[in-house]
């Protein structure tokens, strides 16, 4: 049965649970939401309360990739190349456990209003606690526009792409942009520093890029690979669609705040079982005064 939510999304998502943890999850009908990032990205999101305490709980978070065509026909994604994916959170009272897939599968249907998708897959926390999923089940209507802010930013996001579908080098200077979330729950913060370029004769041609980091990542220099704490993402809109750096470092200069980012980085970007190509460059983005 479909019940309604407070935020605005309504609907269900189901999955069983086995391993480190055994349950039926089945969502609070308060606690959902389907949203999109500033970048595109949807986000399909499920709380189950375990007890009237504040820490404990279980949430079920998917990530789903801003180019998923909106004209109902089905899509499958694989959770292992990174392009989409899923984080299974325990709070208890002693802390939070965050699993993310390695493996497995989601099929997803969107008519522009309402989201059904099918998924299972195999999740992991640290080197020695798995869980795994199956019976996953979603049917969401709804689209929520709250949990974040995004504010126009001043200053430089300069790259130099080597190979890909955008070779040669850019600077991203017209359209730069900071977000910042505060979801509350179980999701985890982050800021996202970013810019578009368009391309030359090609107005609609969207090609964005980005630097995610989350509020518990630690320090300042980040190895990319299995990062679940920061990511660098390239967006090219409508033709490529959307990939997270699988390997390479990203160098922050300072901490970053809502008010400011800078680094540099170099990474390496995969689609699926296409060629590699790489990125290098600096940012340094300070939120816009008015």
């Amino acid at each position: 049965m479909i019940s309604k939510t407070a935020q605005g999304t309504q609907g269900k998502l189901t999955v069983t649970v086995a391993g480190a943890h055994n349950l039926t999850f089945q969502d609070d009908a308060d606690k959902m939401d389907m949203y999109q990032e500033p970048n595109g990205i949807w986000h399909l999101v499920a709380t189950k309360r375990l007890s009237p305490e504040p820490n404990h709980f279980y949430g079920i978070d998917i990530y789903l990739p801003a180019e998923l065509p909106s004209d109902g026909t089905e899509h499958s994604y694989s959770f292992a190349d990174g392009h989409v994916r899923l984080l299974f959170s325990a709070y208890e009272n002693s802390g939070i456990s965050p699993y993310w897939a390695t493996a497995g599968e989601i099929t997803v249907s969107f008519d522009g209003e309402r989201m059904q998708a099918s998924f299972s897959g195999k999740t992991q926390f640290g080197s020695d606690k798995q869980i795994t999923l199956t019976k996953g089940d979603v049917d969401l209507t709804g689209v929520s526009m709250v949990h974040s802010a995004q504010y126009p930013a001043k200053g430089e996001l300069d790259l130099t792409f080597e190979g890909g579908p955008l070779p040669g080098s850019y600077s991203f200077k017209t359209d730069l942009r900071i977000d910042s979330s505060d979801f509350g729950g179980h999701r985890p913060d982050r800021r996202i520093f970013m810019g578009d370029y368009y391309d030359d004769g090609l107005p609609r041609t969207r090609n964005i890029f980005a630097i995610v980091v989350y509020n518990d990542a630690k320090g300042l220099i980040h190895d990319l690979a299995g990062n679940n704490d920061v990511r660098v993402q390239f967006q090219r809109l409508d033709t490529y669609g959307t990939v997270t750096a699988h390997a390479g470092v990203l160098k922050l200069n300072e901490e970053v705040t809502d008010e400011h980012g800078s680094g540099e980085f170099a990474c390496s970007f995969r689609r699926n079982d296409g060629p590699e190509f790489t990125a290098i460059g600096t940012f340094t983005l300070d939120k816009a005064r008015h």
